[in-house]
């Protein structure tokens, strides 16, 4: 393969910029646990943080739940209304749905979220991985 011929395979295109990796904080946090001080330091992380994550999850998922149950809702909407009132108020339907699903609170609850149990999962990670090199199990694998 020439280089002449990789520049053509792997050009990026002109205006084309690539979105960057980010590298979430917990990777260079928590990196391979090394005495028995520091996995009860992440075991504490861990059980301090799971409780939160918990917490979010069950109001996260009731708000999921929520909007599958709207998307039924509005697949069942009249999809050619007949009258200017019945299209004014499908719209508003539309229109609370689209506010409710971009609310800034529920984004940032599902964000948090998220992040936390990638937390958890990496923390859970570090455990496992350190307890199978000791010979140890309590529970976290």
């Amino acid at each position: 393969m020439t280089s002449g011929r990789w520049n053509q395979k792997w050009h990026i295109p002109a205006g084309h910029a690539p979105k960057p990796v980010i590298m979430p904080d917990y990777i260079a946090k928590y990196p391979a646990i090394r005495t028995d001080e520091q996995r009860d330091q992440y075991k504490a992380v861990f059980n301090d943080q799971y409780s939160e994550y918990k917490e979010l999850h069950v109001e996260v998922q009731a708000i999921l739940k929520k909007f599958d149950e709207m998307d039924v809702m509005m697949q069942n909407l009249p999809q050619n209304p007949t009258s200017h009132m019945e299209r004014d108020r499908i719209n508003k339907i539309l229109q609370e749905y689209q506010r409710k699903k971009m609310d800034p609170s529920f984004l940032e609850k599902k964000e948090r979220c998220e992040y936390l149990k990638n937390k958890l999962s990496h923390i859970k990670q570090r455990i496992h991985e350190y307890d199978k090199v000791m010979g140890w199990n309590d529970g976290y694998g």
